[in-house]
């Protein structure tokens, strides 16, 4: 081994590098590389090629080759070819350049399908206008025959309805004469048979209404606007609604025939109470108690009976 193949076994190991690693750098095959670290220059082809592969083997490593070829003169072989082959390793290949095509001429046939379909679609467009136009002319023309028939049959059909509008009037005038003289006595009657609901005694959640007034017909309504748990009983205990009502759902009894009723709400919030059209208020806040007991007395049926 040379003092030039011990120098540049150094630095290639100061780099971390092996003979791999350096063919890949260099792209000299391993066996070059092993014989110029051994000096064993003669399984290189042609003594110029030796030159060059000890300046490509120290730039990769770190050392500068001329430097290198001065200082180790005597392990570099001297021959007449070493211009050359610095001439060599300088060379760097060049990449064959593609011969330059007419892009023009490429694209030729694909302008002309272009082209042509355009033409189509414009010749397709100026018929289809052709075609509106003529036809648009010929309603104009027919148009204002058919206005002048629809103009006498609407304005025979406007005086038919203006005949049945004023017949029409003066059959609602007569209907609401009727109702307003119905609902006189209506209300009258009602007046009449006015229902009073009243509480009359509080103990805790339970609260006592008495009710008078319309003996012959007296019905309760108990409406949900929320949905709640109900139980319904008469005086005997006999159970007459007991279950959930849904919002929107109601209940309904005649209370003519009852002396009492005991009503258990599970929401009182969600719930509406009335006798006829008396709307029961709550004595407790349904908002503080909302399970309450709501007890009904009739008072006429108490006496009757």
């Amino acid at each position: 081994m040379t003092e030039l193949g011990k120098r540049l076994i150094e630095a290639r190991e100061e780099k971390g590098m092996s003979l791999e690693d350096l063919q890949t750098v260099t792209k000299i095959q391993k066996r070059y590389l092993l014989a110029i670290e051994q000096g064993n220059y003669d399984i290189i082809p042609g003594e110029f090629y030796v030159r060059a592969f000890i300046k490509q083997y120290a730039e990769a490593v770190g050392l500068n080759p001329e430097q290198l070829f001065e200082e180790f003169r005597k392990d570099v072989p001297s021959t007449y070819n070493d211009e050359v082959s610095d001439k060599l390793s300088n060379i760097k290949p060049q990449r064959e350049l593609p011969k330059p095509a007419s892009k023009i001429l490429e694209l030729l046939p694909t302008i002309l399908i272009i082209g042509g379909i355009l033409v189509v679609i414009a010749i397709i467009y100026v018929i289809v206008q052709a075609v509106n136009h003529d036809s648009g002319q010929k309603n104009n023309q027919t148009a204002p025959q058919q206005s002048e028939s629809k103009y006498e049959v609407s304005e025979d059909s406007s005086l038919a309805k203006d005949q049945k509008k004023k017949e029409k009037a003066s059959s609602e005038d007569k209907e609401k004469t009727s109702k307003k003289d119905d609902s006189s006595k209506d209300d009258s009657s009602k007046d009449d048979e006015a229902v009073s609901l009243k509480a009359t005694k509080t103990e805790g959640s339970t609260t006592t209404y008495e009710v008078s007034g319309a003996d012959d017909d007296m019905e309760l309504t108990i409406s949900a606007t929320q949905a709640s748990w109900l139980r319904v009983r008469d005086e005997s205990g006999k159970v007459l609604k007991m279950g959930e009502l849904k919002d929107g759902e109601s209940f309904k009894t005649d209370l003519s025939e009852l002396s009492q009723v005991d009503i258990r709400l599970g929401n009182a919030t969600g719930i509406d109470i009335k006798v006829n059209d008396e709307t029961l208020k709550y004595e407790l806040d349904p908002k503080d108690t909302m399970t309450q007991n709501i007890v009904i007395v009739n008072k006429g049926k108490e006496k009757s009976s």
